[in-house]
């Protein structure tokens, strides 16, 4: 701040010194262009009537004139006194200084001149500067007064206003202490002013709201892979058990055969949950492109076509009405997340179902909408159908790992995309809204 309010004073005096000099100067340049205009005057008067009317002149020019400030005097070239308020011949032809001795107080004043002939005379005019040092010398006075009215303004503005940068970095610095120490619920406040902390602030609120659905996710896919290996441990525990008390070897190969199956169901699930884990940590855009979303859902469709008649239902493709952006993002991710809610459609609607796969244009990107007439999902459970290992049953004997929909979000996310569940009376309507390229 100091460095700030040095650099602000040198400033002002720079542009003081320069105003000061413009203003003496302009003045100077007036008194001269009133000198010369009565020294060319002279001359004209001398041409119409010689030396008498010089002498009237300056004699007029001396009784109205020397009371503003003017001072005439005309002498012979020897230098001897002829006429005018002007008694002594200066010693410089041209223009000089001179001082002048006032008749009433005796003060001496400083007075601007100019010496010059005029036929066989020598002819003086001048006039008093006093007003270019006077007017100068109050410039001066105004501009520092200025200067220390700015200086002080600009460093009580510079208190306060790092005083309240200091206590907002203070309150950035402890707001991140707190996240460090485990807080995910804390936030940074944003004013109404809408400067760059607010736009920071706002920045950082939005990855701690990541943050805090990662950490909540997080929490949740520990407590959910807790419960579900608890059951499968256990049956390979027993297994194992069965096992070591067969009597024959054929027995034994039937429980190691099972014990197999467990463990490799198991292997699929931790595999699942890693790469949910690495698809919700990655930022890596590297793999994303454009391409037609339209194309891909009607190349799946045809795939799950001869699936979906096995199983006595229906799947068909919408053809879009209007022509619809392509779709940016990791193409193998995304069909990923399209095969898995179709394969829910399939495993859920139920038997007679049938599943319609379409795609509109949204707000610069593709709209993605899978529907059934199934039993649908209740409102206030669709939410929690995203979380790991989620079933609608609670005795959990359903097929599958759980993990379908906990990996479809993790997949939106990772591509700023918007998934919601809605009725589609009957059934279940899944909407998946991508996000325009940036």
């Amino acid at each position: 701040m100091m460095l700030v309010t040095v650099v602000l004073v040198t400033m002002l005096s720079l542009a003081g010194w320069l105003i000061h000099a413009r203003t003496t100067g302009a003045l100077e340049a007036e008194l001269r262009s009133r000198i010369s205009d009565d020294f060319t005057l002279m001359e004209d008067a001398h041409v119409r009537a010689g030396e008498q009317g010089l002498a009237q002149f300056i004699s007029w020019a001396t009784a109205t004139r020397s009371r503003a400030g003017f001072a005439f005097g005309m002498f012979t070239k020897d230098g001897a006194y002829l006429s005018g308020n002007l008694t002594t011949i200066p010693a410089f032809g041209g223009w000089g200084t001179i001082d002048e001795q006032s008749k009433e107080d005796g003060r001496s004043s400083k007075m601007l001149a100019y010496v010059g002939e005029i036929g066989s005379h020598v002819v003086v005019v001048a006039h008093a500067s006093d007003i270019v040092s006077n007017t100068g010398n109050a410039v001066l006075e105004a501009l520092a007064i200025a200067g220390l009215v700015i200086a002080a303004t600009g460093l009580a503005t510079g208190y306060i206003v790092s005083r309240g940068t200091s206590q907002r970095l203070n309150r950035l610095a402890q707001t991140l202490e707190s996240v460090a120490g485990g807080n995910s619920e804390v936030r940074l406040p944003v004013s109404q002013g809408n400067d760059q902390f607010d736009f920071v602030s706002r920045q950082i609120n939005g990855y701690l709201d990541r943050l805090a659905a990662l950490m909540t996710s997080m929490r949740h896919t520990a407590i959910a892979i807790a419960h579900d290996l608890k059951s499968p441990l256990n049956r390979v525990s027993i297994l194992l058990q069965d096992a070591e008390s067969a009597q024959d070897l054929d027995e034994i190969r039937r429980h190691l055969e099972k014990i197999q199956d467990e463990m490799d169901r198991l292997k699929g699930v931790l595999d699942t949950i890693l790469r949910i884990s690495r698809i919700e940590a990655s930022d890596d855009t590297s793999a994303f492109a454009a391409f037609d979303m339209s194309d891909m859902l009607r190349d799946l469709v045809q795939t799950f076509e001869p699936v979906f008649e096995d199983q006595g239902q229906i799947i068909r493709f919408i053809e879009p009405s209007t022509l619809v952006a392509p779709a940016f993002g990791d193409r193998r991710m995304l069909q990923q997340l399209l095969v898995n809610l179709i394969e829910n459609a399939g495993r859920y609607a139920g038997a007679g179902a049938t599943v319609e796969v379409a795609v509109s244009q949204g707000a610069g990107a593709p709209v993605v909408t899978v529907a059934d007439d199934g039993p649908g999902i209740p409102a206030d459970r669709r939410e929690a159908v995203f979380e790991p290992f989620f079933r609608m049953n609670p005795e959990r004997n359903e097929l599958g790992t759980g993990l379908g929909l906990a990996m479809v979000r993790a997949i939106a996310m990772r591509h700023r995309a918007t998934i919601s569940l809605e009725d589609n009376a009957p059934g279940l309507l899944v909407r998946l809204a991508m996000a325009p390229q940036a």
